[in-house]
């Protein structure tokens, strides 16, 4: 090889070296945006702890600290802290055996999610299809929603028929909930029992089926698990402390 072809390969071999250098300080300054929802994993946000804040993002993030995000991984040092219980009536039970009724968006409604969701008056709702006899399956014309006040107490359940013009609306700053694994333990002298149905593979790993951070409150949480149609309010805490 002469001298002019090695010259020309080192020439190249720098300028593909100085590219590099050149992606990865952008990629390092930009930075990549943290998925949200419960156990969208992120090595960067698992490193540190829970952040305050009170905007949607934050509050998923905090929420991932206490997610279990795969088979064999240790528990998490924060807990998903279930603090009083409300009991729906029992047209609510069917959930216990089809979580999947508990999310997803309305079909036919604009901006109605099933599940967990707030109100501007800070109530909280829980939307559930009714199961349509004549078609077999559960539809979205007709709706059941409960209503919690801040305090957790029971203010109504009411059925809603399409097209449901006097149904409550969901506050457009409300929190999104999500649903997965995560460590879930009840406070000490709660009384709450979490049901067998939500039990993962470790102790203290549990489903919970609908979870949203409380749009007024940042250390309130609003939870429903699997095998149980009850809604708790709950805190995101570090375990041992």
């Amino acid at each position: 090889m002469t001298h002019r072809h090695r010259r020309r390969h080192t020439a190249v071999a720098i300028f593909l070296l100085l590219a590099l250098v050149a992606t990865l300080t952008a990629c390092s300054e930009g930075g990549t945006p943290l998925p949200t929802g419960l156990g969208a994993g992120s090595d960067r946000s698992s490193a540190q702890g829970p952040v305050g804040g009170s905007s949607q993002a934050e509050d998923a993030i905090k929420l991932r600290y206490a997610a279990w995000k795969g088979r064999g991984q240790t528990a998490p040092d924060y807990a998903v802290v279930l603090i009083s219980e409300t009991q729906l009536p029992s047209e609510y039970s069917l959930v216990k055996d089809e979580p999947e009724l508990l999310s997803g968006s309305v079909s036919g409604y604009t901006g109605v999610r099933r599940g967990l969701n707030q109100l501007q008056d800070r109530s909280v709702t829980v939307t559930v299809p009714i199961f349509n006899e004549a078609r077999s399956d559960y539809s979205d014309d007709a709706l059941l929603i409960a209503t919690i006040d801040q305090q957790g107490a029971l203010l109504s359940s009411t059925r809603y028929d399409w097209p449901a013009a006097d149904r409550p609306e969901p506050f457009d700053l409300a929190r999104k909930a999500t649903d997965g694994y995560a460590r879930v333990v009840a406070a000490e002298g709660s009384g709450i029992t979490i049901p067998s149905a939500a039990a993962g593979d470790r102790p203290e790993k549990v489903y919970i089926t609908s979870i949203m951070g409380d749009a007024f409150d940042d250390k309130l949480l609003w939870a429903m698990v699997r095998g149980s149609s009850s809604v708790y309010k709950a805190q995101i805490q570090k375990l041992g402390e």
